[in-house]
Formats: C-alpha cells, sequence, structure tokens
C-alpha cells in the first residue's frame, strides 16, 4: 500500500489560486477524505496527486518517489469521477477489463480479477449490460471495479456519490469504504458531503480559498475544531458573539453582544481575557431549551420541522441571533413560544473573536 505525500505544492489559474502551499501525508492504508466549499482547491489536489494537473511549486511523493513528472498511466493510481465515466459503447466485463487489457494482461488473469471486483461489488451475473442499462449505482460501481481491476493501490475518488440519489449515496458510502479496508488500499476521497466524510474516512483534510485548515480524525474535526471555518463547515453550529466579563480559572463568564444576558462556558485553550471579544460555538445536539427564565438567554420559537427521528427548532433570540436546537419527535413545541437556551458549559468551543463580521469568517 502505498504513502502519498504532498509537499509545498502550488497551482494558480491565471489570478485564482487553487491550491496554495499545500503539505499533506496519507499513510499506507488510509482512507482519507478532503472536505471543503466549491472553489476551495480539493479537486485540483487530487488531480495534482493523480498527474492531471502539474503543479506550478512543490513536488508529489508516491512510496517516498518524486512522481511530479511522471505521467499519470504510470502512476500506478486508479481514479473515480463523479459522472462514472464508463466507456457507454462497452458492457460491463468490457469496461472492467479495459485496463488489464491495455496493460498487456494475459487472459486468464485479467478475467480471475474482473470476475473477483465485479464480486465484490455484487454485480456478478450482470458483465452483459451495457451502461444506460445500470442505474446510477450500479454504475458507479462499475467505475470502482474499474479502477480496481488494476490491482491499483491507490484510489482516488472526485465525489464518487455526487449524483447519486440520497439512499443510494449511503448504501455506497459503506460499501466503498469496506471494499477499500478488505483490498488494503489507500483511498483519498474528496467530497462537498461533511456527512459522507465523517461516515467513511479514517482522517478528514478540510480546505478553504486553496489552503489547509485541518487535519484530524472524524471525531476531532467535529468536536475540536481548531478555526471558526471548519466549525461551521463540518456539521451544524450555533454561534453566539460575546465579550468576557469574568475568568476564573477555566471558567469563563461572557456577555452577549447586543444583550445583557450572560453565559458561562469552559475555555481551557487560548488566552481569552476580560474585555476581550469571543465566539461560543455549540452544536444543536448540544443546545436545549426550557422555560423563561431570568438572566439566561431567551428568545421566541420561529420554526419547529418536524424531520421523523426529531424536531428541528430555530429560536430568534432577544439580541436577533438565531440559533438551533433538535428535540425529540415527540415534544409539544410551538411557534411563537418564549423560551430560554441552555448548554452544559463544556459542551462549547470558544474562539477569539476574527474582528471582521461572523459572515466573513465563515464564508468559503
Amino acid at each position: 500500500m502505498p504513502t502519498v505525500e504532498l509537499v509545498n505544492v502550488s497551482k494558480r489559474f491565471g489570478k485564482v489560486v487553487a491550491a496554495d502551499n499545500v503539505n499533506l501525508r496519507v499513510e499506507d492504508g488510509e482512507y482519507v477524505a478532503v472536505v471543503g466549499p466549491s472553489g476551495c482547491g480539493k479537486t485540483t489536489t487530487l488531480r495534482i496527486i493523480a498527474g492531471l494537473i502539474k503543479p506550478d511549486e512543490g513536488k508529489v511523493l508516491i512510496d517516498g518517489v518524486d512522481v511530479s513528472d511522471v505521467p499519470p498511466e504510470e502512476r500506478g493510481v486508479g481514479f473515480v469521477f463523479q459522472n462514472y465515466a464508463l466507456f457507454p459503447h462497452m458492457n460491463v466485463w468490457e469496461n472492467v477489463t479495459y485496463g488489464p487489457w491495455v496493460r498487456g494482461w494475459d487472459e486468464r488473469r485479467m478475467s480471475e480479477v474482473a470476475r473477483e471486483m465485479l464480486s465484490l461489488v455484487n454485480l456478478s451475473g450482470r458483465e452483459d449490460a451495457y451502461p444506460r442499462e445500470l442505474s446510477g449505482g450500479m454504475q458507479q460501481r462499475v467505475a470502482l471495479s474499474r479502477a480496481l481491476a488494476t490491482e491499483t493501490r491507490l484510489l482516488l475518488l472526485d465525489e464518487p456519490l455526487g449524483a447519486l440519489d440520497a439512499k443510494i449515496r449511503v448504501e455506497l458510502r459503506r460499501e466503498i469504504r469496506k471494499l477499500v479496508k478488505d483490498l488494503e488500499v489507500t483511498a483519498i476521497h474528496v467530497t462537498h458531503d461533511t456527512e459522507e466524510a465523517l461516515m467513511v474516512s479514517d482522517r478528514i483534510v478540510v480546505m478553504r480559498r486553496g489552503r489547509i485548515e485541518q487535519v484530524g480524525s472524524p471525531k476531532e474535526i467535529y468536536f475540536k475544531p481548531k478555526t471558526l471555518f471548519v466549525a461551521g463547515f463540518v456539521g451544524e453550529m450555533n454561534f453566539l458573539e460575546g465579550i468576557v466579563t469574568e475568568k476564573s480559572s477555566d471558567v469563563i463568564t461572557v456577555k452577549l453582544e447586543g444583550s445583557k444576558e450572560r453565559i458561562v462556558v469552559r475555555g481551557e485553550d487560548g488566552d481569552f481575557r476580560r474585555g476581550s471579544r469571543v465566539v461560543v460555538a455549540v452544536r444543536p445536539e448540544n443546545l436545549t431549551i426550557g422555560s423563561v427564565e431570568e438572566g439566561s438567554p431567551q428568545g421566541e420559537i420561529e420554526s419547529a420541522f418536524f424531520l421523523g427521528s426529531i424536531i428541528k427548532v430555530t429560536i430568534l433570540l432577544s439580541n436577533g441571533v438565531q440559533v438551533t436546537t433538535y428535540v425529540p419527535p415527540y415534544s409539544d413545541v410551538k411557534v411563537g413560544e418564549r423560551v430560554s437556551i441552555y448548554f452544559d458549559p463544556s459542551d462549547c468551543i470558544l474562539f477569539t473573536h476574527p474582528g471582521i463580521p461572523l459572515t466573513e469568517a465563515l464564508r468559503g
């Protein structure tokens, strides 16, 4: 299984910086997901690894060997595209065996590998079908089989599930991860879907404006985001701006901006002094609502949407800030009802205020 390393990689398209001094190492057998908003450079980075785009600066190492000038077909990489990119005039068997055939494999070896790949993706018996006769999920399975049929040890996936229906996407997420792990392949998976990234990956790379914002395990990225952007991009998050009024050890009291109300948080990391502006981030699942209580943040329920397993409730606080929480599906919540919000001081993340409008700090 190969390691992949990007060293000081940069790429520009005119005035647009698609990759800005990117440094990343993917270990043997890792499944790494790269996420970020449109235009952040994630697909450019993937194509640089594949050799489809040449970087302006820096180098690409595969198993410690500099392949920056090596053409794509000689890098030993399997690539899966969002639009499947199957040959429409070839049936499933011909699509899957195309790579081995081009490489001059003998018939026996080619057939054995193709049968194994089709069996792994549950397409045995559909060898004679053409792409137009298959569902989107089946076509993507064929694309995966074709990418892996050359016995590549490095699999690159560019939004592989983006064109599929929601239910099929969830099913294929599990299948792709199992396939990658069963075959002991190193995989780099680009997606804009953070839920997908959390589900399939060993580590997540969050990109913004051509740079890497944070690299970590799914739990690290979700529970311990290092920047406001990561906190807002991965999963839902509520943000409350305020000013530190008291500090005792790691317990900090914050007065909300535009309000006299105060909240208590824990701020173990960072230099949060009295008078400094901060942003408190709290996940909807960690925020609860109850009867109005003096001194606690309060507001009016603006909306309550039944989503089956939960009701998603939006509250407009007295200072004009919207927050979201989830309540059980049997809860009796009413639009227009006044409530207070609560959360455990340990269930939030404290950031130094960026000094610019929060919408700008969170924008991709």
